[in-house]
Protein backbone atom coordinates (compact mmCIF):
# COMPACT_ATOMS: atom_id res chain seq x y z
CA UNK A 1 0.00 0.00 0.00
CA UNK A 2 2.99 2.43 0.54
CA UNK A 3 3.57 1.75 -3.29
CA UNK A 4 0.49 3.66 -4.15
CA UNK A 5 1.00 6.90 -6.88
CA UNK A 6 1.05 10.49 -5.61
CA UNK A 7 -1.98 11.13 -7.83
CA UNK A 8 -3.84 8.41 -5.67
CA UNK A 9 -2.52 9.83 -2.59
CA UNK A 10 -4.02 12.94 -3.24
CA UNK A 11 -7.22 11.99 -4.36
CA UNK A 12 -7.24 10.09 -1.77
CA UNK A 13 -6.49 12.76 0.76
CA UNK A 14 -9.59 14.71 -1.19
CA UNK A 15 -11.61 11.98 -0.21
CA UNK A 16 -10.41 12.19 3.91
CA UNK A 17 -11.25 16.31 3.65
CA UNK A 18 -14.27 15.79 1.94
CA UNK A 19 -15.46 13.69 4.78
CA UNK A 20 -13.94 15.69 7.82
CA UNK A 21 -15.93 18.82 5.90
CA UNK A 22 -19.12 16.84 5.55
CA UNK A 23 -19.44 15.47 9.36
CA UNK A 24 -18.44 19.15 10.66
CA UNK A 25 -21.30 20.69 8.29
CA UNK A 26 -23.57 17.99 9.18
CA UNK A 27 -22.92 18.72 13.05
CA UNK A 28 -23.71 22.37 12.25
CA UNK A 29 -20.45 23.75 13.30
CA UNK A 30 -19.20 27.15 11.24
CA UNK A 31 -16.75 27.06 8.99
CA UNK A 32 -14.50 30.53 9.00
CA UNK A 33 -11.18 31.98 6.75
CA UNK A 34 -9.34 33.62 9.14
CA UNK A 35 -6.02 35.61 8.66
CA UNK A 36 -2.76 34.26 7.59
CA UNK A 37 -0.64 36.46 8.51
CA UNK A 38 -1.14 37.85 11.93
CA UNK A 39 0.42 40.69 14.11
CA UNK A 40 1.11 38.97 17.42
CA UNK A 41 2.06 34.89 17.73
CA UNK A 42 1.83 32.18 20.05
CA UNK A 43 4.83 32.20 22.66
CA UNK A 44 5.32 28.81 23.24
CA UNK A 45 8.47 27.50 23.81
CA UNK A 46 8.46 24.97 21.26
CA UNK A 47 6.78 26.85 18.11
CA UNK A 48 9.08 28.81 16.60
CA UNK A 49 6.84 30.98 14.38
CA UNK A 50 7.83 32.61 10.63
CA UNK A 51 8.52 36.52 10.57
CA UNK A 52 6.51 38.08 8.03
CA UNK A 53 5.70 41.54 6.91
CA UNK A 54 4.37 43.48 9.86
CA UNK A 55 4.08 40.37 11.87
CA UNK A 56 4.16 36.49 11.44
CA UNK A 57 2.56 33.49 9.48
CA UNK A 58 -0.23 31.70 11.53
CA UNK A 59 1.12 28.91 13.58
CA UNK A 60 -2.47 28.25 14.65
CA UNK A 61 -5.61 29.49 14.73
CA UNK A 62 -6.58 28.94 18.21
CA UNK A 63 -6.55 32.43 19.10
CA UNK A 64 -8.84 33.25 16.37
CA UNK A 65 -11.60 30.69 17.19
CA UNK A 66 -11.86 32.10 20.78
CA UNK A 67 -12.32 35.17 19.77
CA UNK A 68 -15.38 34.55 17.95
CA UNK A 69 -16.18 31.85 20.74
CA UNK A 70 -16.83 35.15 22.75
CA UNK A 71 -18.44 37.07 20.13
CA UNK A 72 -21.11 34.51 20.37
CA UNK A 73 -20.41 31.63 17.81
CA UNK A 74 -20.88 28.12 19.28
CA UNK A 75 -19.40 25.80 17.14
CA UNK A 76 -16.80 26.86 14.78
CA UNK A 77 -13.64 25.37 12.83
CA UNK A 78 -10.99 26.63 10.08
CA UNK A 79 -9.00 23.65 7.73
CA UNK A 80 -5.91 25.65 6.38
CA UNK A 81 -2.64 25.53 6.31
CA UNK A 82 0.11 27.04 9.37
CA UNK A 83 3.36 27.52 9.75
CA UNK A 84 6.14 26.77 12.09
CA UNK A 85 10.00 27.31 11.08
CA UNK A 86 12.49 25.21 11.10
CA UNK A 87 9.81 21.78 11.27
CA UNK A 88 11.50 19.54 8.46
CA UNK A 89 11.60 15.96 8.58
CA UNK A 90 9.42 12.75 7.80
CA UNK A 91 6.21 13.98 9.48
CA UNK A 92 7.17 18.07 9.42
CA UNK A 93 6.66 20.61 7.03
CA UNK A 94 7.23 23.95 7.38
CA UNK A 95 3.86 25.19 5.83
CA UNK A 96 1.02 22.24 6.72
CA UNK A 97 -2.19 22.25 6.89
CA UNK A 98 -4.10 21.91 10.51
CA UNK A 99 -8.12 21.56 11.35
CA UNK A 100 -8.63 23.42 14.49
CA UNK A 101 -12.50 23.33 16.13
CA UNK A 102 -13.91 24.27 19.28
CA UNK A 103 -17.22 23.58 20.85
CA UNK A 104 -18.74 26.01 23.81
CA UNK A 105 -20.71 24.64 26.42
CA UNK A 106 -19.33 20.84 25.52
CA UNK A 107 -16.73 19.08 27.56
CA UNK A 108 -12.94 17.68 26.18
CA UNK A 109 -14.97 14.69 26.00
CA UNK A 110 -17.54 15.70 23.13
CA UNK A 111 -14.23 17.01 20.95
CA UNK A 112 -12.80 13.64 21.51
CA UNK A 113 -15.97 12.06 20.23
CA UNK A 114 -15.41 14.39 17.02
CA UNK A 115 -12.50 12.93 16.19
CA UNK A 116 -13.32 9.16 16.51
CA UNK A 117 -16.53 9.96 14.26
CA UNK A 118 -14.61 11.74 11.54
CA UNK A 119 -11.80 9.64 11.93
CA UNK A 120 -13.75 6.55 11.15
CA UNK A 121 -15.85 8.43 8.51
CA UNK A 122 -12.73 9.00 6.14
CA UNK A 123 -11.08 5.06 6.76
CA UNK A 124 -14.65 3.72 5.47
CA UNK A 125 -14.80 5.96 2.65
CA UNK A 126 -11.24 4.97 1.79
CA UNK A 127 -11.92 1.13 2.51
CA UNK A 128 -15.42 0.45 2.58
CA UNK A 129 -16.18 -2.37 5.05
CA UNK A 130 -13.01 -2.58 6.40
CA UNK A 131 -12.28 -3.58 10.55
CA UNK A 132 -8.31 -2.58 10.91
CA UNK A 133 -6.20 -0.05 9.51
CA UNK A 134 -2.69 -1.26 8.49
CA UNK A 135 0.36 1.27 9.30
CA UNK A 136 3.41 0.02 8.26
CA UNK A 137 3.58 -3.49 10.82
CA UNK A 138 0.96 -2.25 13.39
CA UNK A 139 -2.97 -3.52 12.76
CA UNK A 140 -5.06 -0.85 14.79
CA UNK A 141 -8.92 -1.44 15.28
CA UNK A 142 -10.28 2.23 14.79
CA UNK A 143 -13.31 1.00 14.99
CA UNK A 144 -13.16 -0.13 18.17
CA UNK A 145 -13.21 2.28 20.96
CA UNK A 146 -10.57 4.33 21.76
CA UNK A 147 -8.05 3.95 24.28
CA UNK A 148 -7.78 6.83 26.96
CA UNK A 149 -4.50 6.76 29.08
CA UNK A 150 -3.16 9.23 31.16
CA UNK A 151 0.86 10.38 31.35
CA UNK A 152 1.05 8.90 34.53
CA UNK A 153 -0.33 5.35 33.11
CA UNK A 154 1.64 5.01 30.43
CA UNK A 155 4.81 6.50 31.83
CA UNK A 156 4.45 3.22 34.40
CA UNK A 157 3.11 1.47 31.41
CA UNK A 158 5.91 1.50 29.06
CA UNK A 159 8.83 2.37 30.87
CA UNK A 160 8.21 1.33 34.64
CA UNK A 161 8.49 4.89 35.84
CA UNK A 162 5.73 5.95 38.98
CA UNK A 163 5.87 8.77 38.97
CA UNK A 164 3.78 11.28 41.85
CA UNK A 165 0.51 13.10 41.01
CA UNK A 166 2.33 16.46 41.13
CA UNK A 167 5.04 15.28 38.82
CA UNK A 168 7.71 17.05 40.86
CA UNK A 169 11.04 16.75 39.72
CA UNK A 170 11.95 14.76 42.93
CA UNK A 171 9.49 12.50 41.79
CA UNK A 172 10.43 12.43 38.12
CA UNK A 173 14.29 11.82 39.22
CA UNK A 174 13.36 8.87 41.62
CA UNK A 175 10.99 7.15 39.60
CA UNK A 176 13.15 7.58 36.53
CA UNK A 177 15.87 5.66 38.33
CA UNK A 178 13.99 3.15 40.15
CA UNK A 179 13.20 2.42 36.30
CA UNK A 180 16.75 2.49 35.34
CA UNK A 181 16.71 4.64 32.80
CA UNK A 182 19.46 6.46 32.08
CA UNK A 183 19.11 10.96 31.43
CA UNK A 184 21.53 13.12 30.16
CA UNK A 185 22.33 15.61 32.80
CA UNK A 186 21.01 18.69 31.04
CA UNK A 187 17.63 17.32 31.01
CA UNK A 188 17.52 15.93 34.84
CA UNK A 189 17.13 19.30 36.91
CA UNK A 190 14.24 20.46 35.11
CA UNK A 191 10.79 18.79 35.13
CA UNK A 192 9.32 19.91 32.17
CA UNK A 193 12.56 18.65 30.20
CA UNK A 194 12.69 15.46 31.95
CA UNK A 195 9.23 14.78 30.95
CA UNK A 196 9.40 15.62 27.65
CA UNK A 197 12.84 12.94 27.68
CA UNK A 198 10.19 10.31 29.13
CA UNK A 199 7.12 11.00 26.82
CA UNK A 200 9.52 11.09 23.96
CA UNK A 201 10.63 6.82 24.74
CA UNK A 202 6.92 6.27 25.43
CA UNK A 203 5.38 8.33 21.88
CA UNK A 204 6.34 5.28 19.61
CA UNK A 205 4.14 2.69 21.93
CA UNK A 206 0.48 5.11 21.52
CA UNK A 207 -2.12 4.02 19.35
CA UNK A 208 -0.69 1.06 18.15
CA UNK A 209 -3.77 -1.30 18.91
CA UNK A 210 -6.28 0.94 18.88
CA UNK A 211 -5.99 4.83 18.65
CA UNK A 212 -4.91 6.59 21.51
CA UNK A 213 -6.09 9.55 23.98
CA UNK A 214 -3.29 10.71 26.17
CA UNK A 215 -4.70 12.88 29.33
CA UNK A 216 -4.07 14.17 32.36
CA UNK A 217 -0.77 16.50 31.11
CA UNK A 218 1.80 18.03 33.87
CA UNK A 219 0.68 21.75 33.99
CA UNK A 220 4.09 22.35 32.69
CA UNK A 221 3.80 21.34 29.55
CA UNK A 222 0.86 23.25 28.52
CA UNK A 223 0.62 27.54 28.06
CA UNK A 224 -3.56 27.76 27.32
CA UNK A 225 -4.83 24.65 29.13
CA UNK A 226 -7.52 24.62 31.49
CA UNK A 227 -5.97 23.44 35.00
CA UNK A 228 -7.86 20.09 37.07
CA UNK A 229 -9.86 21.61 39.63
CA UNK A 230 -9.08 18.62 42.02
CA UNK A 231 -4.81 18.82 41.17
CA UNK A 232 -3.72 22.32 39.90
CA UNK A 233 -0.74 20.35 38.87
CA UNK A 234 -2.26 18.55 36.14
CA UNK A 235 -4.02 20.43 32.88
CA UNK A 236 -7.06 18.57 31.10
CA UNK A 237 -5.65 17.98 28.03
CA UNK A 238 -6.34 15.39 25.03
CA UNK A 239 -3.69 14.24 23.27
CA UNK A 240 -4.17 11.78 20.18
CA UNK A 241 -1.76 9.24 19.09
CA UNK A 242 -2.26 6.86 15.99
CA UNK A 243 1.11 4.56 15.27
CA UNK A 244 2.85 6.59 17.67
CA UNK A 245 2.28 9.60 15.79
CA UNK A 246 0.69 12.68 17.42
CA UNK A 247 -2.13 13.45 15.48
CA UNK A 248 -4.29 16.12 17.79
CA UNK A 249 -3.69 18.03 20.82
CA UNK A 250 -6.84 19.43 22.55
CA UNK A 251 -8.18 20.70 25.98
CA UNK A 252 -10.87 22.91 27.43
CA UNK A 253 -11.02 26.83 27.02
CA UNK A 254 -8.68 28.29 29.54
CA UNK A 255 -11.11 31.33 30.68
CA UNK A 256 -8.93 33.46 32.92
CA UNK A 257 -7.31 36.18 31.16
CA UNK A 258 -5.08 37.01 34.28
CA UNK A 259 -3.93 32.92 34.05
CA UNK A 260 -3.00 32.98 30.55
CA UNK A 261 -1.40 36.19 30.69
CA UNK A 262 0.45 35.31 33.32
CA UNK A 263 1.36 31.56 31.48
CA UNK A 264 2.04 33.79 28.20
CA UNK A 265 4.96 35.66 30.88
CA UNK A 266 6.27 32.56 31.67
CA UNK A 267 6.51 31.15 28.08
CA UNK A 268 8.37 34.70 27.42
CA UNK A 269 11.00 34.45 30.19
CA UNK A 270 11.85 30.89 29.40
CA UNK A 271 12.65 32.28 25.52
CA UNK A 272 14.58 34.68 26.97
CA UNK A 273 16.14 32.27 28.89
CA UNK A 274 17.42 30.05 25.96
CA UNK A 275 17.94 33.66 23.96
CA UNK A 276 15.15 32.95 21.43
CA UNK A 277 13.26 35.80 20.23
CA UNK A 278 10.46 37.45 22.35
CA UNK A 279 7.52 37.42 20.05
CA UNK A 280 4.58 39.89 20.13
CA UNK A 281 1.67 38.74 21.97
CA UNK A 282 -2.20 38.65 21.25
CA UNK A 283 -3.50 41.51 22.70
CA UNK A 284 -6.92 41.01 20.99
CA UNK A 285 -7.19 37.45 22.58
CA UNK A 286 -6.44 38.75 25.98
CA UNK A 287 -9.29 41.16 25.82
CA UNK A 288 -11.32 38.88 24.84
CA UNK A 289 -10.96 36.98 27.42
CA UNK A 290 -11.38 39.35 29.73
CA UNK A 291 -14.81 40.16 28.18
CA UNK A 292 -15.63 36.38 29.01
CA UNK A 293 -15.71 33.58 27.14
CA UNK A 294 -17.91 30.92 27.76
CA UNK A 295 -16.96 26.96 29.10
CA UNK A 296 -15.79 25.10 26.27
CA UNK A 297 -13.03 22.98 24.49
CA UNK A 298 -11.16 22.63 21.30
CA UNK A 299 -8.60 20.71 19.25
CA UNK A 300 -6.27 21.22 16.59
CA UNK A 301 -5.44 18.16 14.01
CA UNK A 302 -2.17 18.00 11.76
CA UNK A 303 -4.38 17.25 8.45
CA UNK A 304 -1.38 16.03 6.40
CA UNK A 305 -0.19 13.79 9.44
CA UNK A 306 -3.80 11.78 9.41
CA UNK A 307 -4.01 11.25 6.16
CA UNK A 308 -0.32 9.91 6.05
CA UNK A 309 -1.61 7.63 8.86
CA UNK A 310 -4.84 6.89 6.94
CA UNK A 311 -2.74 5.89 3.56
CA UNK A 312 -0.19 4.11 4.83
CA UNK A 313 2.62 6.37 4.61
CA UNK A 314 5.98 7.37 6.17
CA UNK A 315 7.05 10.34 4.42
CA UNK A 316 4.64 13.48 4.76
CA UNK A 317 5.85 14.78 1.16
CA UNK A 318 4.13 11.45 -0.34
CA UNK A 319 0.44 13.53 1.00
CA UNK A 320 1.11 17.04 -0.36
CA UNK A 321 1.20 18.03 -3.69
CA UNK A 322 4.08 20.23 -3.34
CA UNK A 323 6.62 19.25 -0.81
CA UNK A 324 9.00 22.11 0.94
CA UNK A 325 11.78 21.42 -1.92
CA UNK A 326 9.17 21.34 -4.73
CA UNK A 327 7.76 24.68 -4.13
Amino acid sequence: SARRSRLTLLSQRQEILREIRNDLYEQEFLEVQTPLLVPSTCPDLHIDSIVAEGGYLATSTEYQLKRLIVGGVEKVFTLTQNFRAGDLGKRHNPEFTMLEWARAFAPLSAIEEDVERFTRRAFLRLYPGATELRYGSANIELLKPWERLTVREALERYLGVVVASDFSLASLKKGTARAGIEVPDFLSEDAHSLTTYLLDRVQPHLGQRVPTFLRDWPAFMTSSAELRTNNPALAERSELFIAGIEIADGFPSLRDADTQAELFAREQSRRAALHKPEVVLDEKYLEALRQGIPPGAGMALGVDRLVMVLTDQEDIRNVLAFAWDER
